[in-house]
């Protein structure tokens, strides 16, 4: 009798673990808002949490919190019988009366940030939990701010076989990256083993420059397209200078046109002339008029 008693004992434990896992409801649909915005654009931005409940789950129990890169406490917590709470990083940085949602138990689940600056760029974790519950979600926010120049150069070695191309950029948030790629108008490739070095300024911001020799003998005879690519991390943005560079003598350059661009919408596209100077061998900017 004794194992049919175990049995017994172990279809109960099954049958309560199946209806317990069946019962879990609680799912965070999105985490939403912007992937980047520029410093300084916005008056507010909104990240929302928004996740779903039974029917049979009221607010009772449940705890909203949002967390803030890596750090264990939270930066805002909301239980629906309370008022919400801004803490940490996000302290006096959010609107506590705003809501995202008419539902009692989602009024307060979204973070609605006042003035956005750079040092709220990071990691956004939303936690959402119940008695019986937990759910996570993560979002990236970079607040970034935009060059304050770009240049793109050249030197012809005293005797012109090889070209030092040199790119600088200033004043950007976050940390950026920097490529120089030579080809065609159509087709262009990175070019390796270029010396890189970032700099962080004492304003809190990078400044950055790629350098690279080139032989003449490595490029095409025709006129090689150099182009200077700037990025920031975990961004879309770019920015792009190029410049006609002509192997052999150097009284054969042209003037052409910038490729300056921005993938993002945030930031106005310029168009620029690059015009050579053979005195001291650098491309200035002059704005097309």
């Amino acid at each position: 009798m004794a194992p049919q008693a175990g049995r017994g004992a172990t279809s109960v434990l099954l049958l309560f673990s199946t209806l317990f896992v069946a019962g879990w409801s609680l799912e965070i649909s999105e985490l939403r808002g912007p992937q980047m915005i520029q410093n300084g654009s916005e008056t507010s931005v909104v990240l929302d949490c928004d996740y779903k409940l039974s029917d049979s789950e009221s607010a009772d129990g449940l705890v909203v919190k949002w967390f803030f890169n890596n750090e264990p406490s939270p930066v805002y917590q909301w239980i629906p019988s309370k008022k919400p709470q801004d803490l940490g990083v996000l302290k006096g940085k959010l609107d506590l009366t705003w809501t995202v949602s008419d539902h009692e138990a989602k009024k307060h689940r979204a973070l609605h940030i006042l003035r956005p600056t750079t040092e709220l760029s990071g990691e956004y974790t939303c936690t959402v939990s119940t008695f019986n519950e937990e759910r996570s979600m993560r979002k990236s926010l970079v607040v970034f701010v935009p060059e304050k120049s770009i240049t793109l150069t050249e030197s012809k070695s005293v005797d012109e076989k090889s070209v030092l191309i040199e790119c600088e950029a200033r004043g950007v948030f976050p940390e950026p990256t920097l490529k120089l790629f030579q080809g065609s108008e159509t087709d262009t490739t990175e070019i390796e083993d270029v010396n890189v070095k970032t700099m962080l300024s004492g304003e809190g911001v990078f400044d950055i420059s790629a350098k690279k020799l080139i032989a003449d003998r490595d490029l095409q005879n025709t006129p090689t397209i150099i182009e200077c690519e700037l990025g920031i991390k975990d961004t879309d943005y770019k920015r792009k200078k190029r410049v006609i560079y002509y192997p052999g003598n150097t009284a054969s350059r042209s003037v052409v046109l910038d490729d300056s661009s921005c993938t993002c919408d945030l930031v106005n596209k310029r168009r620029m002339l690059l015009v050579s100077v053979p005195m001291n061998r650098r491309w200035t900017d002059f704005k097309r008029s």
